[in-house]
């Protein structure tokens, strides 16, 4: 992950992470002096003016206006404090959060160790990156989904993406989300000759625990409408 601060072309800062902090009247960076990876910040140039802020992650990147109004120096971390223009609520802690995570875990988490906030920040992640994806990579007659460890519905939405996509598989973070992938794959999976089986890996314990969530139903019901056979 690379975070960039800058005034028009020229680079202010370069860090690996930073944290934000929300506020109603005034946000606040904080960069810690071990993320830094350059900076040349003059405090008189930077006041009351716009900075960019460019996020980048593997084809992640966008960029935030922050105005500052003080910079604090301290020993182990710079803060600055201004206000963060991003009418669409785009910029997360938890993306960057979990970017982080994957930079530092080279892109091998392990998914049941994450709390529930990690895990859907994670998902978030991996549509960030690649969006809703029209072809899965798992190209065998028959897919096994393991839902044998499955807890919540991050979970059941996580074994679907892992067991269709090599990497980063988004398949949806609640119902509604989980149908619109479907839709999107729709047209790639009639053109196979023919259409994958799914086998579920755990099925006692999916019934067991989801046997009163709208999820289940959903579930066999929506792979039925598209075409789907599924085998417990």
């Amino acid at each position: 992950m690379k975070i960039e601060f800058l005034i028009g072309e020229k680079f202010l800062l370069k860090a690996d992470y930073v944290k934000l902090i929300r506020k109603k009247a005034l946000d606040k960076i904080i960069v810690k002096k071990d993320n830094i990876k350059f900076i040349d910040l003059q405090i008189n140039d930077v006041l009351n003016k716009d900075l960019i802020i460019r996020i980048s992650f593997k084809s992640f990147e966008n960029e935030y206006t922050f105005n500052i109004s003080d910079i604090l120096i301290k020993t182990n971390e710079i803060i600055l404090n201004g206000i963060l223009n991003d009418p669409l609520q785009i910029y997360n802690q938890g993306y960057i959060d979990n970017f982080k995570l994957l930079t530092e875990k080279k892109e091998k988490i392990k998914w049941y160790e994450l709390n529930d906030k990690q895990k859907y920040y994670y998902l978030r992640g991996c549509y960030l990156l690649f969006g809703l994806r029209e072809i899965i990579d798992n190209k065998n007659s028959i897919i096994t989904i393991d839902l044998s460890k499955v807890e919540t519905d991050l979970d059941v939405y996580y074994e679907i993406g892992k067991a269709f996509f090599s990497s980063y598989g988004y398949f949806g973070t609640e119902f509604h989300s989980f149908r619109d992938c479907l839709i999107n794959i729709d047209e790639s999976i009639k053109k196979r000759d023919t259409i994958p089986i799914l086998k579920i890996k755990g099925y006692k314990n999916f019934e067991k625990r989801f046997s009163d969530n709208i999820l289940f139903a959903d579930f066999y019901n929506q792979f039925k409408i598209s075409g789907f056979e599924v085998e417990n």
